[in-house]
């Protein structure tokens, strides 16, 4: 059978996740900040729009 126990190696846990470079984690810890910094500048500009506070068009 497929997947039994005789087909892992040394017993142990059948998939292996290597640890993440520290310039991944810089460019993703970079990228994820940028998204929350725009999301919140954009919250900030057009929020009561997104809230039906104000209409668009209304000058």
């Amino acid at each position: 059978m497929a997947g039994g126990h005789g087909a892992r190696p040394h017993g142990g846990h059948p998939i292996h996740i290597h640890p993440a470079r520290p310039v991944y984690r810089l460019f993703a810890t970079g990228l994820g900040a940028s998204m929350w910094f725009f999301l919140m500048y954009r919250a900030k500009k057009d929020g009561p729009v997104l809230l039906g506070w104000r209409h668009p068009f209304d000058h």
